[in-house]
């Protein structure tokens, strides 16, 4: 490989750094070639708390990338498939004549793994440091508390939630959802006063088609518009400057202009609106669709192999909508939801309905319930005095300390 002399170089040096140290007592002159993984575990560990440390990612990737160099420098090459050496000798060592069962890293002992995907030389994939939230109108509003109060701590959040979605849009919004556009103009004219354009949206296979509310997108790469519509036939209302040539007829791809980020830490918290809508013939139906898109969200969180997210559970309504006696089907609806993230998501996922239910909220926010507020917990609704509408959404007391609950569940979750 061509990296490989800079392989063994890094593994000479970090050997060097340790043998000197480890002989420094004794005296004695260290010998790179026969540094054992545990010697370079050591230095590695050293090292980052220094210069280095500022390039590495984690030290399990570093490890199997310097065990890996050190058993090929102690491998002869094939002459048949290695690169002839540089005109400038590079320092080599010689392998030992049989490894230690402590050097060769096969041994179960704790040690760190044999390397699996990652490969000499390729770097490793910086994590993100950023809290970015995906949903509906509440987890909106939370993200905006947590954009301030994430300043402190220098923490970007990023807000992709928007007021009435459903978890098809929150989909969308982490770019999961193939959606198109198309058109019977030639034209998007330049934005103006009261000018806009018909279009359709074609939605994906297995995408349940969602409600746009002045929703702002992007068209194909570089049109901006916001779009009104309750069925697949919309309204788009320019936002550019300059008319932009379209095809007639031809399909663009779709995306919300508040997307992506989902390379940082993921907050996902949707379905209520789902369970808002469902009625007595469809809600098992909309519990296995609304898992269905949830998981799909998750499986888009970066990296694949350790993916930072939190999930929120969903909570009954002190409206008539969620009466017991009239919409029992809600309740259940809601409760196999909330059961099944925890089944499936275990530590990841943050109960906002415990907390709305619990005496912590009436502490962190210094709201003192009255009786009825505490009859509302007993019987599993949202109180009213947590409200700001009359029993549906949390007034902004109760969201400032939710944000504040869910930066602290990062951090237990050593994603900060």
């Amino acid at each position: 490989m061509s990296n490989q002399p800079n392989l063994e170089k890094a593994v000479i040096d970090i050997a060097s750094y340790v043998t000197t140290a480890k002989n420094a007592e004794s005296g004695g002159q260290g010998n790179p070639a026969t540094i054992s993984q545990a010697m370079v575990r050591a230095a590695i560990e050293k090292a980052l708390q220094g210069e280095l440390g500022k390039r590495l990612d984690n030290i399990s990737d570093t490890l199997l990338l310097v065990q890996k160099a050190i058993e090929k420098s102690s491998t002869p090459p094939n002459p048949a498939t290695s690169t002839p050496a540089p005109s400038t000798p590079t320092p080599s060592a010689p392998a030992p004549s049989t490894p230690t069962p402590s050097e060769s890293g096969n041994q179960n002992t704790g040690e760190q793994p044999k390397a699996q995907e990652q490969q000499p030389g390729t770097p490793v994939k910086e994590l993100v440091r950023s809290l970015n939230f995906f949903g509906d109108s509440t987890t909106a509003r939370i993200g905006e508390y947590a954009e301030k109060l994430g300043k402190a701590d220098k923490l970007p959040v990023i807000n992709n939630a928007a007021g009435g979605s459903l978890a098809s849009y929150a989909l969308m919004s982490m770019n999961g959802s193939p959606i198109e556009i198309k058109f019977e103009v030639d034209t998007i004219p330049a934005k103006g006063r009261n000018v806009t354009v018909d279009a359709e949206i074609i939605y994906g296979e297995g995408v349940t088609p969602f409600s746009m509310h002045s929703t702002i997108v992007m068209i194909g790469d570089d049109i901006e518009a916001s779009i009104v519509g309750q069925t697949a036939n919309v309204k788009v209302y320019p936002r550019d400057e300059t008319p932009h040539s379209i095809v007639a007829g031809k399909k663009y791809p779709l995306k919300l202009k508040a997307n992506g980020g989902t390379d940082g830490i993921c907050v996902l918290a949707t379905a209520k609106n789902d369970i808002n809508g469902a009625n007595w013939s469809n809600w098992e139906a909309t519990l296995e669709r609304v898992k269905g898109y949830v998981e799909k969200c998750l499986s888009l969180v970066e990296p694949k192999s350790k993916p930072r997210f939190i999930v929120l559970t969903n909570w009954a309504d002190n409206k008539t909508g969620w009466a017991k006696a009239d919409h029992p089907y809600r309740h259940q609806l809601k409760d196999r939801y909330n059961n099944w993230l925890k089944e499936k998501y275990g530590e990841k996922v943050w109960d906002i309905e415990a907390y709305m239910l619990g005496n912590d909220v009436w502490t962190d926010t210094g709201i003192t319930p009255n009786e009825a507020d505490k009859q509302a917990q007993r019987d599993g609704i949202m109180p009213l005095s947590l409200s700001s509408d009359g029993g549906a959404h949390f007034t902004p007391a109760v969201e400032e300390k939710i944000a504040k609950r869910i930066i602290d569940k990062a951090k237990e979750l050593k994603y900060l």
